[in-house]
């Protein structure tokens, strides 16, 4: 995985830094990862129960299509607020507030059904508007999980045994040069000794 390093100290203490980096990050990566995956879940099941809520107020909202096709749209999404919220490190926003404003049709007669209808429209309209944040939510938590599972993966079965292997073949190298660094020294004073005694 590493590509060429020199044989050295400065190296190993390169190395012993980045791993050291490495093996702090982890746990807080695999919490992180965890998190995210007990929301994720939570959300998934949040969704469910908003579409099969969204669905049987669409179904119910069925009946008024002729009434609809007939009028000018009498309501209008004015403006939207979101709380913005930080889950395991993962910003979002959550859609708080759905702001309405009531369109001035200037009937020359008010159905008695219009105000009921409008109601019913505007419940509609706010139904699918969560329904939709709840889904970008779940989107961009996902991503963020993904994300933090390839770094996971990465540290924990690429850099980390990387690092710790080319630690050890440098010290070994290290060792091993020591080894026959000190063997030349006694084959040297070996040599100078007997050629003294002769």
């Amino acid at each position: 995985m590493l590509e060429k390093f020199a044989y050295n100290k400065s190296t190993i203490q390169d190395f012993q830094r980045q791993l050291k980096v490495r093996r702090a990050a982890l746990p807080v990566l695999l919490r992180k990862e965890t998190a995210l995956r007990k929301v994720i879940a939570e959300l998934k099941i949040e969704i469910s129960a908003k579409k099969e809520d969204f669905e049987a107020l669409e179904k119910r909202l069925n009946n008024f299509e002729s009434i609809w096709n007939e009028f000018p749209p009498i309501v209008k999404v004015k403006g939207l607020e979101f709380k913005p919220e930080n889950i395991a490190g993962t910003k979002v926003n959550s859609l708080q507030i759905v702001i309405f404003e009531k369109l001035d049709l200037k009937l020359l007669y008010e159905p008695a059904w219009l105000p009921a209808a409008t109601e019913a429209l505007m419940e509609y309209t706010k139904a699918y508007l969560f329904l939709q944040n709840l889904e970008k939510k779940l989107e961009t938590l996902e991503l963020a999980r993904k994300k933090t599972t390839q770094k996971v993966n990465l540290y924990e079965k690429l850099q980390i045994p990387a690092y710790d292997e080319a630690i050890r073949r440098i010290k070994r190298f290290l060792e091993d040069k020591e080894n026959i660094a000190t063997a030349a020294k006694k084959i040297a004073k070996n040599k100078n000794i007997s050629r003294h005694e002769s």
